[in-house]
């Protein structure tokens, strides 16, 4: 179950990246915050974490934590999307070797 699911995150990432063009390639943060603040405390002790990495310039150490959370939290459609496309972003940056 689990590899589906990160099947299907990798995919819409990707899917997330190709579409967009990474037209905006930086995370808003405080946008993610906001749109997943009702989220259970385990997956958003790692969101927190993810989010913390970003905001120092540390892609590689948000990714896992990021990943994480998409597995382990309850999301609705909306959530999920932001969060996909927080994924797609981190991994923009990362691949730019940012």
């Amino acid at each position: 179950m689990k590899k589906r699911l990160f099947t299907l995150v990798a995919v819409a990432s990707l899917a997330c990246l190709a579409l967009a063009g990474c037209s905006n390639p930086n995370v808003d943060t405080a946008k993610v915050r906001a749109s997943l603040q009702s989220i259970e405390p385990g997956p958003k002790a790692q969101l927190e974490l993810a989010l913390s990495g970003i905001e120092t310039g540390k892609y590689t150490d948000a990714l896992l934590p990021l990943r994480k959370v998409a597995f382990d939290a309850k999301l609705d459609k909306k959530q999920r999307k932001i969060l996909e496309n927080t994924i797609a972003k981190v991994k923009a940056k990362i691949s730019k070797g940012q």
